[in-house]
């Protein structure tokens, strides 16, 4: 009974030794398990920040060559958009589920999204500044054939002036001389105001083989000294255009020009009730083809 007893005692020591043993080994091992679990936990949090640092400097680089390339950046908005899409998607994961391995495939992803980006900007880049410099050359061209042209208007407006003035008619040898007439149908020079009975202004038509020959009408304008124009009348018959004012003349002539010197000499005789010419200068101007071809003056006494 004794032993019975003693033999129960071992046995509850023993069992009370393997429990405690028991205890003490899955207390250890929760202790190590929670240790493990903390450190993996520690881990997973470091690389989830890592990968969102990553994530964040991708797109801040992205947004700035965006920024960089300005209105270039708008002809890749779809890509953009895509680059957009995938960083809202990973941001979700890193901030709901933790699946380390998907993230990072995703952000690979993305990150050859984005250099696939940069690449074709830059190419746009290099195209666009091609042709810009290409257009700037083309502006250049045009702007250098417009000057071109404008100095060969030019040049063709001073040749077309120059034979204008080439083929203008001038005269010299202009005199004008007051004459009263004698008997016989002679004629005398005098200067005296109530002698003078016509005023006779010659001169020669210069030879010009540019000129167009053809009818020549000279216009003569002789006024006295007190600026009144010497006329046979105040009629139209009596006028002449003069760079588009209609003028009064004194006398006029007709000329068959055939590009060889030539002498003419207009006459302008006293009217019938004018008593005399007055004392004083007169100044006379030949004029033809909408020019002034010569003046002179006369003095009378």
């Amino acid at each position: 009974m004794a032993e019975n007893m003693e033999n129960k005692g071992n046995g509850f020591k023993i069992a009370g030794i393997v429990l405690l043993v028991l205890a003490l080994f899955f207390g250890w091992m929760w202790i190590s398990t929670r240790s493990e679990l903390n450190t993996i936990t520690k881990k997973a949090e470091q690389e989830k920040t890592q990968l969102r640092q990553e994530l964040d400097s991708l797109m801040a680089e992205h947004e700035k060559i965006k920024a960089e390339y300005g209105d270039l950046a708008d002809s890749l908005k779809v890509k953009d958009s895509i680059i957009q899409a995938n960083a809202v998607e990973i941001k979700k994961l890193l901030d709901t589920k933790w699946e380390y391995v998907k993230v990072v495939k995703k952000l690979d992803r993305l990150r050859g999204i984005a250099q696939s980006y940069l690449r074709q900007m830059d190419s746009l880049y290099t195209v666009n500044r091609q042709l810009k410099e290409e257009n700037q050359q083309m502006r250049e061209e045009i702007a250098q054939e417009q000057r071109r042209a404008q100095q060969l208007v030019k040049e063709k407006e001073q040749l077309a002036t120059k034979i204008e003035e080439g083929s203008s008619l001038t005269i010299y040898s202009l005199t004008a001389e007051t004459l009263r007439e004698r008997s016989g149908g002679r004629e005398e020079a005098t200067d005296k105001g109530k002698r003078i009975e016509k005023i006779r202004v010659c001169f020669i038509v210069a030879e010009n083989k540019l000129a167009k020959p053809g009818t020549k009408t000279f216009y003569v304008r002789i006024a006295d000294p007190n600026g009144n124009v010497l006329m046979k009348g105040r009629g139209d018959e009596y006028s002449f255009m003069f760079k588009g004012e209609q003028l009064q003349y004194s006398s006029s002539a007709v000329l068959e020009y055939q590009n060889k010197a030539t002498k003419m000499c207009i006459d302008y005789n006293k009217l019938p009730l004018q008593e005399k010419f007055i004392s004083g200068t007169y100044q006379v101007a030949v004029y033809l083809d909408n020019n002034i071809v010569g003046e002179t003056s006369f003095k009378v006494r």
